[in-house]
């Protein structure tokens, strides 16, 4: 993490005449003996009647900034030294009420408190201390926001209502120190923002991780419409609005809500792969896994295998293909089980298993094509991974007892060899 960059110069120079002791304050300060000018101001503001003036409360602030710059200071105690000298800075400015040595100074220590509180958080996040990263950046917005509401402005920088650099970087330090619902907050304030630039997906991510995990529903939308106009590319909020619906769908065990956000996201995005495959998936479940049964169980295998052609079209690798297997296996082995069970004799039930067949052999035939297809690109491999394996010795089984069902005896033969060579 980078220091802030700009580099204001410290006021030292002698703004009017003041009490002796004052005077000798400012020459400690001009002599670059901090430590000592610290104490001396101190002694001074010990006395009600100086603490009750302006000028010892502004050398205060001169004084603890100064010193704060010491090397052989922790971060704590630096950062607890220039919140002294802003707490100082604004209480000789509530004693002097024509602001005679902030307005000649044209408020730069402000802007040096600032930028300095922002040089010792990044310095302690560089070290690994993000308890104290974080209360330094935290220190430095509360300075900035002092420095806007007072409409304070600088040749040197310029300062905005929304720090994002600054924001995101509180927020970080907030995580790593443990804080997340300081960092929530912190994220919350650049999205309610509406930054929009690349480094800033991450946070939209994680907001929309950390409302989805929390049961939040509103703020998940919120977040999660946001994210999508800004970062319309990005899976993972599909992945999210999904699992979102997936999880109101345990609780009922409807899938149509399910359905039907996948139908939604399909319609704006036709050739997004995973939405088609995990939607088959899902599809392939409900029709061939558990006990529960679809209303149409053909409308419901068309539907499947229209999401699989989807899927297989976008698909750089083999995994929908295999899926259109399993679906088409099960397709054919339905309809030859169907064929088997009409018995009777009679021309209506002649028909009616001869057009059963003829559809057992349509969806054999259909399954083979995609079962060449995978046998082709596992047999491509160098090597199988176990699973892989595995997946293959089952399509070449159910391959097997196609081609016996077709009375093709070679290739039923062909294929047993392979599957007993795996």
């Amino acid at each position: 993490m980078t220091k802030f960059s700009i580099v204001v110069a410290l006021c030292l120079g002698s703004l009017g005449a003041a009490a002796q002791n004052l005077d000798d304050v400012n020459k400690l300060l001009n002599a670059e003996k901090y430590a000592e000018a610290k104490a001396a101001v101190d002694k001074h503001l010990e006395d009600p009647k100086n603490a009750a003036k302006s000028e010892g409360w502004y050398f205060k602030g001169r004084a603890y900034n100064a010193y704060s710059y010491d090397k052989s200071l922790s971060p704590a105690e630096k950062l607890n030294l220039k919140t002294q000298a802003f707490e100082a800075f604004k209480k000789n400015q509530a004693l002097d009420k024509l602001d005679i040595r902030m307005k000649s100074e044209m408020y730069n220590s402000y802007l040096n408190l600032y930028a300095s509180m922002y040089d010792v958080g990044a310095a302690a996040f560089n070290a690994k201390d993000y308890e104290n990263a974080y209360n330094a950046f935290k220190a430095a917005q509360d300075v900035e926001s002092f420095i806007l509401d007072k409409k304070y402005t600088y040749n040197e920088a310029k300062l905005y209502t929304l720090d994002t650099s600054l924001v995101l970087n509180t927020a970080i330090a907030a995580m790593q120190a443990g804080k997340k619902d300081e960092a929530i907050a912190y994220y919350r304030r650049l999205t309610d923002g509406n930054v929009s630039d690349k480094q800033y997906q991450e946070v939209y991510e994680y907001l929309v991780d950390y409302y989805s995990k929390n049961g939040d529903a509103a703020n998940l939308q919120a977040i999660l419409d946001k994210a999508k106009k800004f970062y319309p590319q990005s899976e993972y909020w599909a992945d999210m609005e999904l699992e979102a619906v997936r999880a109101a769908v345990k609780k009922t065990g409807d899938n149509a809500p399910l359905f039907a956000k996948y139908e939604e996201l399909i319609a704006a995005n036709p050739t997004n792969y995973l939405l088609n495959f995990n939607y088959s998936i899902d599809q392939f479940n409900q029709l061939y896994v558990g006990d529960k049964k679809n209303a149409d169980e053909d409308a419901a295998k068309a539907k499947l295998t229209s999401t699989l052609n989807n899927a297989v079209a976008a698909d750089k690798g083999i995994d929908a293909s295999l899926l259109m297997t399993k679906h088409l296996y099960n397709v054919s082995s339905d309809l030859s089980i169907a064929a088997n069970l009409v018995k009777g004799t009679k021309p209506e039930d002649v028909k009616k298993k001869a057009d059963l067949t003829a559809k057992t052999k349509t969806a054999m035939a259909e399954f083979l094509k995609y079962g060449d297809k995978v046998a082709a690109y596992y047999d491509a491999q160098a090597s199988l991974k176990p699973v892989e394996k595995a997946k293959y010795k089952e399509l070449l089984t159910n391959m097997s007892e196609v081609y016996s069902y077709l009375k093709d005896a070679k290739k039923m033969a062909e294929t047993d060899k392979k599957k007993s060579s795996l």
